[in-house]
């Protein structure tokens, strides 16, 4: 199952903390049964994290005025990502062939759960399937890098540009996003009224890839978001808060390698290898945040902070050099 390794740095720091046994061999380990609860977490934290720091401010720059920034984003993983129920299936030679019945498994570790195998428990001649599930990397949080470039456009808008290609254990790896934001309080009939604060609506879609060794695409992902943005500016201080709406999906196309015992042979300690071809398209959970934070801006440097309120809470801090 090299199919998946998905998530622009939160894939880089889970494999470069188990280069040993990284993500997708541990992955293609599990069956359709497991597969969806061990990564689930994985595809909620990579929507939560790509929509986190888009935009800081609800002010818009005047034409070609831009910010040049690195947003230093951290998920947090609450304990109930850590563990996960699923089925997994035990095979074995009965008098008539090969006899299939389903186990139950609680409380098994998902990408972020603790370490440590668990062996599928069978009996006389049966085989699970998978033989053994992985652990997890035993992560309460996970870091995430994004350098990105806003420029103003006229009247009040600006677009956001997000790019990252680089090469890890032999996979080409890519992220890009485009947005789009429009500050309200510049546009009629807003701009004919003094108002008080800074009122903005912006939206951004985002696409991962990543390529194996042969530049094979392994796997396709895509987010988009829409939010909502008020800000006010006192002094070099400006609170910031808003609300959004996002949907994060990702697809998949995977061989699952298992073994059988051997019908031809009838002899139960003979094994076969068998490849199962599986598509899966996954979605994230996270679709409703808020989000409250400030900037410090001093000439052309600004510095910012906000949190984001989700069923993973994330925390953005930006630093870049901007031109009003």
């Amino acid at each position: 199952m090299k199919k998946y390794l998905i998530f622009v740095i939160i894939i880089c720091t889970i494999l470069w903390a188990q280069e040993e046994d990284p993500l997708a061999e541990r992955i293609e380990r599990l069956g359709e049964g497991l597969f969806e609860g061990y990564t689930q977490p994985l595809v909620n934290a990579f929507g939560a994290g790509i929509s986190t720091g888009l935009f800081h401010s609800a002010y818009s720059h005047d034409f070609l005025g831009f910010d040049l920034s690195v947003c230093g984003i951290y998920i947090q993983i609450p304990r109930s990502a850590k563990y996960f129920s699923g089925t997994a299936l035990r095979c074995s030679l009965g008098i008539n062939g090969l006899v299939y019945d389903s186990v139950e498994l609680d409380s098994i570790s998902t990408v972020f759960g603790p370490d440590g195998e668990i062996i599928v428990p069978t009996s006389g001649n049966a085989i699970g399937i998978p033989q053994t599930i992985p652990g997890g990397f035993e992560l309460s949080g996970v870091p995430l890098a994004i350098p990105q470039l806003n420029i103003g456009l006229a009247p009040g808008s600006e677009i956001i540009l997000r790019y990252i290609p680089f090469t890890f254990k032999g996979s080409r790896i890519r992220f890009i996003g485009v947005g789009f934001k429009q500050e309200l309080t510049r546009l009629p009939p807003l701009s004919m009224v003094p108002m008080p604060v800074a009122i903005a609506i912006g939206g951004a879609y985002q696409r991962f890839g990543v390529k194996d060794s042969l530049g094979k695409q392994i796997v396709n992902s895509s987010n988009w978001v829409v939010q909502l943005l008020v800000s006010k500016r006192i002094a070099v201080f400006e609170p910031f808060a808003g609300v959004g709406y996002e949907d994060t999906k990702v697809y998949l196309s995977y061989e699952f390698e298992y073994q059988i015992p051997d019908t031809s042979s009838g002899i139960p300690p003979d094994l076969i290898t068998v490849t199962e071809d599986i598509d899966v398209e996954m979605y994230g959970q996270n679709h409703y945040r808020a989000m409250i934070g400030f900037n410090l801006n001093v000439g052309f440097f600004y510095l910012h902070y906000d949190y984001n309120f989700l069923p993973y809470a994330v925390h953005n801090a930006m630093i870049g050099i901007t031109i009003r």
